[in-house]
């Protein structure tokens, strides 16, 4: 947490200028207790992101980052303005303000624009009636949005991270979550979703970040499984009635894409997972369920926290400016 301190002195009558500044700073302090508070609070709901979570609770989760930028220049341009004869720190001010806050509001806005489905992040359907793929624009908004906020707060991850290596069949055929073969009883079965499970496992928050980030935005809709090559390419794949159209072939193969195909296609307008039996006590049911609950929770959780940590760094900088 930030702690902002009062380093001036007066040893002359009246009060200095510059202390009086550096008090306003250290009173704006408390207010942004309640930035981190809130900021608390999100991670704290991304960790409890369930299966049964609407696409629009994530939407929210953008809403609020954006809300929560615009709070927190709001109060930095009040106390500039209140001491207008600090130039310096005015300067640490703005930047932070235009470089950071504003493009971090820009892309939480745009990700909110994605997710506003009501339907839950767990749809699960039989791959003789998975219907339409994800909605391409949602895609498209995801994955613009949540790019303008990684360039800012993610450092670390590899979008291209691969550790797990379960039989190859099982890893190719994650794809049929995707877009199955479209015919009854084809879609992804127990062994095909526990290796999408291994694979969220196996990754990091920031590693899913990166993938997203990484992937073209206008990625086409309904396109093959096996012509996938990113992740947002996977979340708009859609079935075929050709054998091994929905295999992953060696570009999207890797557990960062896999993981970040997940999440975007849980958090989009239409999003929905093929598995091949959904009847109650089907375990490929609801083991894809929690799987969509993972990778979301993960990537947002991962990005609350880095965004908290890029807001933390920008306040010390202002305080010692």
């Amino acid at each position: 947490m930030t702690l902002f301190l009062i380093i001036g002195c007066n040893n002359g009558g009246g009060e200095d200028p510059q202390k009086v500044f550096l008090t306003s700073i250290a009173n704006l302090g408390k207010g942004f207790l309640d930035v981190f508070v809130t900021f608390g609070d999100m991670v704290t709901g991304a960790f409890g992101i369930k299966a049964e979570t609407k696409k629009s609770d994530v939407g929210k989760y953008f809403t609020d980052i954006e809300t929560t930028m615009k709070a927190v220049k709001d109060k930095l341009n009040t106390v500039v303005a209140e001491n207008s004869n600090y130039p310096k720190v005015k300067e640490v001010v703005d930047q932070f303000i235009t470089g950071t806050l504003d493009k971090i509001a820009e892309g939480a806005k745009i990700a909110a624009s994605g997710a506003t489905d009501v339907a839950s992040i767990g749809e699960v359907v039989k791959s003789d009636a998975a219907g339409n793929s994800p909605n391409a624009e949602s895609v498209k908004n995801l994955v613009e949005g949540i790019k303008k906020i990684v360039a800012l707060v993610i450092t670390e991850g590899n979008g291209q991270a691969d550790k797990t290596t379960p039989v190859d069949d099982d890893k190719k055929n994650i794809g049929k979550l995707f877009g199955a073969k479209n015919e009854a009883s084809k879609g992804a079965e127990d062994k095909h979703v526990a290796a999408a499970s291994a694979s969220i496992g196996a990754v990091t928050g920031a590693d899913i970040l990166k993938a997203i980030a990484a992937a073209n935005a206008d990625a086409k809709k309904d396109g093959k499984v096996s012509e996938a090559t990113d992740a947002a390419a996977l979340a708009l794949a859609k079935g075929t009635s050709t054998d091994n159209e929905d295999q992953l072939g060696d570009s999207a193969k890797k557990d960062a894409i896999i993981a970040a195909g997940i999440a975007l296609r849980a958090m989009a307008k239409d999003g929905k997972f093929i598995v091949k039996d959904t009847a109650e006590k089907k375990t490929e049911a609801e083991s894809a369920k929690g799987v969509a609950a993972s990778a979301v929770g993960k990537t947002l959780s991962t990005l609350i926290i880095a965004i908290r940590d890029t807001v933390d760094s920008g306040l010390k900088k202002i305080n010692e400016a």
